[in-house]
């Protein structure tokens, strides 16, 4: 838009200065050429006996006697219509050769000088206007660029914010005199009031996570004690549903840890097909029970990063694939390029859940009946981020796939 705005304006600043120049030029044409037609018209009518004497700015030279210094300076205004400065007053002269009845013939000269200071006053004004103009266009079309920059700086940063859900991301201010930067400031002091309060948030489960692990361990282990001296069934069911708080918990600190801590103290040189062949070797008997093929492509791609993080996450990747594939469907493990694609049939995820799946808790309307607490991807993520990759799932052709970039 800036740039079809700048070629508007700068179209009619054009022909804004061309109606100057051809109103202008027209104007002291016409009014020279009826000055000096109407003075032939009465030389003509008086009849011209002798050449009559110059008068009311009008002088009268006879052709045979043009000085050299006249003859010098003429040039052509219009057709018809002669233009030469006077050399005994300096005066510039619009002249017209007329030939009368008696074979005489005069040069009627009309002086011009006023009208041509005028008419080259008129031309300034327009080339001024013009300039004027596309100063104004040009200033404009800065404006616009700076603008729309930044309205674009901004707009891509919170959509990287919305896409990654990184909160830590901030927008680029560079100055402190426009709105727009006033804008960008007070937006990231709000970024920074949720960042804020998303980590005490989290902070607050963590602490209740850390805080209950260890009165429920005791009470895990006092009615294992129970089951052990009396072996009621009641006392199986009980110690099953401690073991699955005592796992959220687990997995609760142990995202945490990966989130805040940020260690790389692990990290070496490792193939991501060694891991995934152990990964798939792992969960190979699962599938073997539900008679699900697992299609498997895997060329060696090394990396750098934490083994035990990453078996970790892709186990937790090919787990929910496993679990969520009806009996004789596939899951796929592959690598290619730079990316690692776990998918499995039978099984999709709604377009509004896709970017929520990774969310702590965040269970599927499909999920809630299976075994879990909405905690696998959430660690997937968290790993994943670790090792500053890229995380995103597909939904096609009836496949789900989970695509992980490393």
């Amino acid at each position: 838009m800036a740039i079809l705005f700048t070629i508007l304006c700068g179209g009619a600043a054009l022909c804004l200065g061309y109606f100057i120049n051809y109103f202008t030029t027209g104007h002291f044409i016409h009014s020279t050429e009826a000055a000096l037609d109407a003075e032939i018209r009465y030389l003509d009518a008086d009849g011209l006996g002798e050449i009559p004497p110059d008068h009311n700015n009008i002088i009268y030279i006879p052709l045979e006697g043009l000085s050299e210094d006249i003859t010098k300076s003429v040039s052509k205004l219009v057709e018809g219509v002669l233009v030469f400065d006077h050399p005994t007053n300096g005066n510039k002269y619009a002249a017209k050769i007329h030939t009368f009845d008696t074979g005489k013939q005069l040069l009627i000269g009309l002086d011009i000088t006023e009208i041509s200071h005028d008419f080259k006053f008129m031309q300034i004004i327009g080339v001024t206007s013009i300039v004027f103009v596309m100063l104004v266009v040009f200033f404009a079309y800065i404006i616009s660029v700076f603008v729309v920059s930044n309205t674009n700086k901004i707009a891509h940063t919170a959509q990287n914010i919305i896409d990654t859900g990184d909160l830590s991301r901030r927008l680029e201010v560079e100055s402190n005199w426009d709105d727009l930067s006033n804008m960008a400031s007070v937006l990231n002091k709000l970024l920074d009031r949720i960042q804020e309060l998303m980590l005490g948030v989290r902070q607050v489960s963590d602490n209740i996570a850390h805080d209950l692990r260890t009165p429920i361990t005791r009470l895990h282990n006092k009615i294992e004690d129970l089951e052990t001296k009396y072996g009621h069934d009641d006392y199986a069911a009980l110690r099953d549903e401690t073991t699955h708080i005592l796992n959220v918990f687990n997995a609760l600190l142990r995202i945490s840890r990966i989130e805040s801590e940020k260690q790389k103290s692990q990290f070496q040189t490792i193939n991501m097909k060694d891991i995934l062949e152990d990964v798939v070797d792992f969960y190979a008997p699962l599938a073997h029970e539900k008679n699900i093929s697992l299609n498997v492509e895997l060329n060696n791609k090394n990396i750098y990063g934490d083994r035990d993080l990453l078996f970790q996450a892709y186990a937790n990747i090919l787990d929910n694939a496993v679990k969520f594939t009806p009996e004789q469907g596939t899951v796929s493990i592959s690598i290619l390029n730079s990316e690692i694609l776990i998918s499995n049939t039978g099984s999709t995820v709604n377009d509004n859940d896709k970017n929520k799946i990774f969310d702590r808790f965040y269970r599927t309307d499909s999920s809630r009946n299976t075994p879990g607490a909405g905690l696998g991807l959430s660690l997937v993520k968290a790993v994943i981020d670790l090792h500053d990759g890229a995380l995103h799932v597909e939904n096609k052709d009836n496949h789900f796939t989970i695509i992980t970039s490393l």
